[in-house]
């Protein structure tokens, strides 16, 4: 290999490279039998990959012009980095996104992407073909060109050319997932894409073989799972998240027989084996040589992460692989976040809090326990401001993250309003920052990152996280489902009071005569705890929370359906 990510003048140039320095080695496996953790993986050398590449964008240059938006539908699998690559071969855009599945939002969201991003064609697999097919029939979109790469004799990869490429070039559009609007096509150019890969692999230690089962078209997906073992020379083996979650143990196992060192998942997932894998399981598996465990994408429970370092311990798995991050989309995912350490926490006092100052407090049932997802780097300039007056905060306030540097997007694909977003001013005249909508306090040199601004509740004047307040139900009512949403109101019969605070939480095996109690019991938590009422109880189904593609709760859509009188309650208590 002779160039780097820095030195690299486009992607597509660095890909070809590490082809050229190592053809035969594996570059992508995919693991089509989870029942089969040897026997049922199918692998991809740099030079399979590459010819499949060319393939594609042969098709795709003779059919459109550069810089043309090609939707990428495909499930986990070989299938999709080719599909990536061609785009990137090409000189396309290219627009992953999830299959359009049965459900009729999914198949709304889909179609919004393919408008809003001018799609002018769509490359999927053979076996998914027919549903793309009947998706577009009923969305009634323009007649594009739709096509399996997978299909035998699809395109001739000799036919391939090599089209002009720099840095400052348009290498994919990556929708946001939505958790307090609509989906936006963040743009990424190949400069944003190597230069986070540069400088955030030398703090996250990046090295060896990655893989998981996050989805690739979700930004931590296609990142930690593709994008950077590619550009490092490194490999990556896949699965399903289907298999991830029917059963979780799959997931550690396959870090085990194929040797991971590195893999990403949201702090769901990580809950998830702790209460679902067995205990003789745990102690048949051998996670000593996982040295990156990265979690990020929904706020980041410390006794979350503590279970899964004690439970697993017996697996040889150390407590300081794990690495809360702290990334998006429209800062080329990775910002912070650092393993080689035990996860550093804070106890801090939760009335302090509420008034947006964070303050050290002992550890007793009173403090809120918060985890840091690692100090600044490189990648970014990261400051706290006050979202209202534009002020840079000094450490120990709580306000808006704002970010600055090469790794942050131009901004969103054709939108108006990009320049409050993308460009914001400080007070001082400061300008060229990115405004996440994150809350978050920089303390001891460490970033906290303490939810969304838009999904704060101001109960009296005092600032309310409804991450805070579902994750302390939770560890005080094991009755209750893994997710839940807190939101202002106003509930039927309190006249539009926004300071209404509406608890809305699935619950797991609670007969119907005990949910009046539970509902009580979660009252007097939430009183108790947060100093706040509760103007409404609603308990949910599995499953009926709404969550993005990535995890996250959708607070805002979930106080849409309370308003319109849409949440499907198993049990609701308004006062």
């Amino acid at each position: 290999m002779t160039l780097s990510p820095t030195d690299a003048p486009d992607l597509v140039t660095l890909l070809r490279d590490r082809v050229a320095a190592h053809p035969d080695a594996d570059a992508i496996a995919y693991l089509a039998d989870p029942a089969d953790l040897t026997g049922g993986l199918v692998r991809w050398s740099y030079a399979r990959l590459d010819e499949e590449a060319r393939g594609r964008a042969a098709w795709l240059r003779e059919r459109l012009p550069a810089g043309s938006r090609v939707l990428l539908l495909h499930p986990n699998g070989l299938e999709f980095a080719a599909a990536m690559l061609g785009c990137l071969y090409a000189g396309m855009i290219a627009v992953p996104a999830p299959l359009p599945g049965r459900h009729r939002h999914h198949r709304r969201r889909l179609a919004a992407i393919a408008n809003d991003c001018g799609a002018a064609a769509v490359l999927t697999t053979s076996a998914d073909l027919p549903e793309v097919r009947d998706w577009m029939a009923d969305v009634g979109g323009p007649a594009i060109p739709v096509a399996a790469g997978d299909r035998p004799g699809f395109a001739d990869p000799r036919d391939w050319t090599p089209v002009p490429l720099d840095r400052s070039t348009t290498a994919m559009l990556q929708y946001t997932s939505g958790s307090t609007g609509d989906p936006k096509g963040v743009v990424l150019q190949h400069d944003q894409l190597l230069f986070n890969a540069a400088e955030g692999a030398p703090v996250l230690r990046w090295r060896g073989r990655s893989g998981g089962w996050l989805p690739l078209y979700h930004d931590m997906g296609i990142g930690s799972q593709l994008l950077w073992p590619l550009i490092f020379g490194g490999s990556s083996v896949l699965m399903t998240p289907t298999a991830f979650i029917r059963r979780p143990v799959r997931w550690l196992q396959l870090i085990d027989v194929h040797g991971l060192n590195i893999s990403f998942a949201p702090n769901f997932a990580f809950e998830l084996c702790v209460r679902k894998v067995a205990d003789d399981e745990a102690a048949a598996l051998d996670l000593s040589r996982w040295h990156l465990a990265g979690c990020g994408s929904e706020p980041i429970d410390p006794r979350v992460l503590a279970a899964f370092a004690d439970k697993f311990a017996v697996s040889g798995f150390r407590r300081e692989a794990l690495a809360p991050a702290y990334g998006m989309a429209e800062a080329t995912v990775y910002v912070t976040g650092r393993p080689g350490r035990a996860p550093v926490t804070r106890h801090i006092d939760p009335d302090a809090l509420a008034r947006g100052v964070f303050t050290p407090a002992p550890g007793d049932r009173q403090a809120r326990e918060v985890v840091s997802c690692g100090p600044p780097t490189g990648v970014c300039e990261v400051r706290i401001v006050d979202p209202a007056t534009r002020e840079v905060l000094p450490e120990g306030r709580l306000g808006e993250i704002w970010l600055r540097g090469r790794s942050v997007s131009p901004g969103y694909w054709r939108r108006a309003d990009n320049a409050g977003v993308f460009d914001a001013v400080t007070a001082a005249g400061d300008g060229g920052y990115l405004r996440t909508g994150d809350l978050g306090v920089l303390y001891d040199g460490e970033l906290y990152v303490h939810g969304r601004l838009k999904d704060m509740i101001i109960v009296h004047g005092r600032n309310v996280y409804p991450q805070d307040v579902e994750q302390e139900l939770r560890a005080q009512h094991p009755e209750l489902g893994k997710a839940g949403a807190v939101f202002a109101g106003p509930g039927p019969v309190l006249g539009g009071d926004d300071s209404a605070v509406v608890v809305a939480h699935e619950v797991a095996n609670v007969p119907g005569d005990r949910m009046p109690a539970l509902a009580a019991a979660i009252r007097h938590t939430v009183a108790r705890e947060f100093g706040i009422g509760v103007a409404t109880v609603a308990l949910l189904r599995p499953g009926a929370v709404l969550r993005t593609t990535s995890g996250k709760v959708r607070r805002s859509a979930m106080r849409d359906l309370f308003r319109e009188g849409r949440l499907a309650s198993l049990y609701q208590d308004t006062r």
